[in-house]
């Protein structure tokens, strides 16, 4: 699992839609998601007395090598 913060995912999420704008359907249905890309979203929010609730986006990857794949062309290059 990878957490990001909203910022980050939307940074993400816009490159692979650029990378699947061919097949829009690889961020809208889930499955497709999972077996395009080896992972699903998951939004979390934490309350924090201070400064309330905090929205992280999760990403549940499904195998190892999806994980591995995704930190080196997306993560690494930040």
């Amino acid at each position: 699992m990878i957490t990001l913060a909203p910022r980050e995912w939307n940074k993400i999420r816009k490159q692979l839609k650029e990378e699947y704008a061919w097949k829009p359907s690889v961020l809208l249905i889930r499955e497709t998601m999972k077996r395009e890309l080896g992972f699903t979203t998951r939004y979390h929010q934490v309350y924090n007395e201070q400064t309330g609730y905090i929205e992280h986006v999760c990403l549940d990857f499904y195998n190892d090598a999806s994980e591995s794949w995704f930190r080196l062309k997306y993560l690494n290059c930040e």
